[in-house]
């Protein structure tokens, strides 16, 4: 098995290359190996910190589900691949930190919030349809969301643009992807311990071995819990993973896995009003510490399990099967209160020291409680074939999936009494005039089955057509009830719907340094599980895109750079409906547009330092839509950009540090363009020691500890409701965005 030789100037240079291969590696392309001692065309992930067998990069493929192979420079879309040592160096404790220096993503969208990982690619919101794992999806429905934990992964697909072509139902603007750790055949391993500045602490071993020449294991196990900004919420995790791999032979691998994650997370996703932390209020500005929740009830437990098998099995030189398959189980427990509408405590009769209505004191709290059991099943099998052309090879993979989503919900919304923000205290003065409980409950299935084809050739000396065809046989149906103040709505549809996607691209390699792509694709999205106001099914979602770019890499492999533009159309946009008390309704727009220019960079000098920096501009608008048209799409902010510095101290063997900064711009937090949002920007730093067999690393996110509005939204109720005078905006609920984190960690192979 080749590896890549690591480039003593670069900073996991091997690692980088990935940027630019992620789903679509090389396979049976030889290559030659530069003066640099870097591979720039077969790539490695190394597995193990130690210098283990490592994964191919056909293997990273198979993993991650991409159809076929394609040398990096000839890869006519978008898509960066983060090396755990990557994220880890910069601090990233969640999934969404992983993200955090990617171009064209925008990431912690609602501020502080435990209960999911939150991301926005291109313009549109990916979290509930475009979480994948190890190439199949894992698809949040009403609650029950997917968390991933990085320290189970090799690294971190990102794959910006249409991805219908090879996996159906998704987001235009692109996906996420988590690639597990999986065996090898050389022993070696990890473990940790670390600290945190919120009080906590996490244990972590990675181990992995050969039983046989034939079989090897893995087991990765993490337990984690850590205080908050808040004084009555804790979180806590515990991560088992373990995988056994069989290879016979060259020709043929079996890896079959399993995973077991129970988080509880205490509610930190604490609204607070406008009045207090985006304009003023005269009882003071709330910070980040500021508690609204109920400490006797405030529950969000999930525990997800998953069971799968990956199999490749080579049929001759030219034809191989890939097959794999997993079952994923998610139990979803929610109890907590939150605020049901902001407001002057004196309009309820409570003491107050000023009239004012800015004086914002009291929230109406209310009791939310969600029960829900979610699984998902997915099947996809292939069979890519090698061929020769006329200026080169080429290759075609051709492959039905199947996936299938069952979901059960109960949830309840309750009146849960008065809550003075500023002293703790509680009241029950509107005991009687809302109910103590408005249930609902939802049964949701989903069952996609899709054919599809995809493949790559030369079609001259310095030119290759790549391109995807897929079509789809989509059924996504529910029924239940919904209690709301109006009383008791029901709802029972069932929709069956086909769609072909497409995609075709070209690139022409100008030089062996650099090469131009363009690429034009059509895609789909089955909405988040929901209504609309009148309790029907929503509508399918449809898109157009377009993209070009270029790409570069220096022969010495010291620089990257890649730049690109897109425009995608979308129709039928869905959003959750401001004029509801019942986050299961939407609200679909006629039409909208994102377009915009990304730019990813690395540059690495000769006395150690390395630098990474992105830049990103998105117009993301509704342009065809009777009460939203001209709108600036939700939680996307038109500029973004990112720059990242790690310097290796020649003077001091083992020695690096590391800083970044990471600019998010104005944006709105909403459809309707009520809530805006300033601009903001967040210093992060590391320092890393390596002695003997140990390696210690002090990390920081949020670095100044800089105090955001990180989103805001309209309230459950609105004061009228009760009878209080209006204000601007005064229904108005915000979050902030996380406080500094600080983690010292502590690492030896095993």
């Amino acid at each position: 098995m080749e590896k890549i030789l690591t480039h003593p100037r670069i900073f996991s240079r091997a690692a980088f290359l990935l940027a630019t291969t992620a789903l679509f590696p090389v396979s049976a392309i030889a290559q030659e190996t530069d003066e640099t001692g870097v591979y720039l065309g077969v790539v490695v992930i190394d597995a193990l910190n130690d210098g283990g067998e490592g994964v191919t990069a056909t293997e990273a493929m198979n993993t991650a589900g991409a159809r076929v192979a394609v040398d990096p420079k000839d890869l006519p879309r978008a898509m960066t691949i983060v090396p755990s040592e990557y994220f880890e160096t910069r601090g990233a404790r969640t999934m969404e930190a992983t993200l955090s220096y990617t171009p064209g993503v925008v990431t912690e969208t609602y501020g502080q919030d435990g209960r999911y990982d939150e991301y926005v690619i291109r313009g549109f919101e990916a979290q509930q349809v475009g979480t994948y794992r190890d190439g199949m999806p894992l698809r949040t429905v009403d609650w029950a969301s997917w968390r991933t934990e990085p320290f189970a992964l090799d690294s971190v697909n990102v794959l910006r643009g249409p991805t219908s072509d090879l996996y159906g139902m998704n987001e235009p603007g692109g996906l996420v992807n988590g690639v597990s750790k999986r065996p090898s055949f050389s022993q070696g391993g990890e473990a940790r311990f670390a600290v945190a500045s919120d009080l906590g602490a996490q244990v972590g071993v990675d181990y992995t071995a050969p039983l046989s020449d034939t079989l090897a294991y893995r087991i990765v196990g993490l337990a984690d819990t850590s205080e908050t900004n808040y004084d009555d919420v804790e979180t806590s995790r515990v991560y088992l993973a373990p995988s056994l791999t069989w290879e016979p032979s060259d020709e043929t691998r079996l890896t079959v896995y399993g995973q077991y994650q129970q988080d509880e997370v205490g509610d930190t996703y604490i609204l607070l009003p406008q009045y207090g932390t985006q304009y003023d209020n005269p009882y003071g500005q709330l910070d980040e510490n500021t508690y609204t929740g109920n400490p006797d009830y405030n529950t969000i437990e999930s525990t997800q399990n998953y069971l799968g098998y990956e199999f490749e099995q080579a049929i001759s030189d030219r034809l191989t099967w890939t097959s794999r398959a997993r079952y994923a189980t998610n139990d979803w427990l929610n109890e907590t209160s939150y605020p049901g509408v902001f407001l002057n405590g004196i309009y309820l009769g409570l003491p107050g020291t000023s009239p004012d209505p800015a004086a914002v004191d009291t929230a109406v709290m209310l009791d939310f409680y969600v029960d829900q059991t979610l699984d998902q099943f997915s099947a996809d099998n292939a069979l890519t074939y090698e061929f020769g052309t006329a200026h080169g090879i080429g290759s075609v993979a051709v492959g039905v999936d199947h996936y299938t989503v069952d979901s059960f919900t109960e949830y309840s919304f309750g009146y849960g009494g008065e809550l003075n923000i500023y002293t703790g205290e509680t009241t029950n003065v509107l005991a009687g005039s809302f109910p103590a409980s408005l249930p609902s409950e939802a049964q949701t299935d989903i069952r996609q089955t899709g054919l599809y084809v995809a493949g790559i050739a030369d079609v001259g000396p310095q030119t290759k057509i790549s391109g995807g065809l897929r079509y789809d046989d989509v059924e996504y149906s529910r029924a239940g009830y919904q209690t709301g103040l109006a009383g008791v709505a029901t709802f029972d549809y069932n929709v069956e719907e086909t769609f072909v996607s497409g995609n075709i691209g070209v690139s022409h390699a100008l030089s062996d340094e650099l090469s131009l792509y363009g690429a034009i694709a059509r895609s789909f999205n089955v909405p988040p599980a929901g209504v609309t106001d009148s309790y029907a099914a929503l509508d399918l979602e449809e898109s157009q895109s377009f993209e070009a770019g270029l790409k570069y890499i220096s022969a010495d492999g010291a620089t990257d750079f890649n730049l690109g533009v897109f425009q995608v159309e979308k129709q039928n946009a869905t959003y959750d409906d401001p004029n509801s008390i019942d986050p299961t309704v939407m609200t679909q727009v006629g039409s909208l547009r994102s377009r915009g220019i990304e730019v990813e960079a690395i540059h690495s000098l000769d006395n150690g330092l390395s630098l990474f920096g992105t830049l990103a501009y998105i117009d993301a608008k509704v342009v065809d839509d009777p009460t939203y048209g001209g709108n600036q799409v939700a939680r996307v902010p038109e500029l973004s950009a990112t720059l990242y510095a790690q310097y290796e101290l020649q003077s001091v063997d083992g020695l690096s540090i590391g800083g970044g900064a990471r600019f998010t711009g104005e944006r709105y937090a909403d459809i309707s363009n009520t809530y805006d949002l300033d601009s903001v920007t967040l210093f992060d730093a590391s320092i890393t020691y390596e002695w003997n067999d140990w390696t210690a690393q002090l990390t920081a996110r949020n670095l100044m500890d800089e105090r955001y509005v990180a989103f805001c939204t309209g309230t459950t109720l609105s004061p009228g409701d009760l009878g209080a005078p209006a204000l601007n905006n005064y229904s108005g609920a915000c979050t902030l965005g996380e406080g500094r984190d600080i983690a010292l960690t502590f690492s030896r192979p095993l």
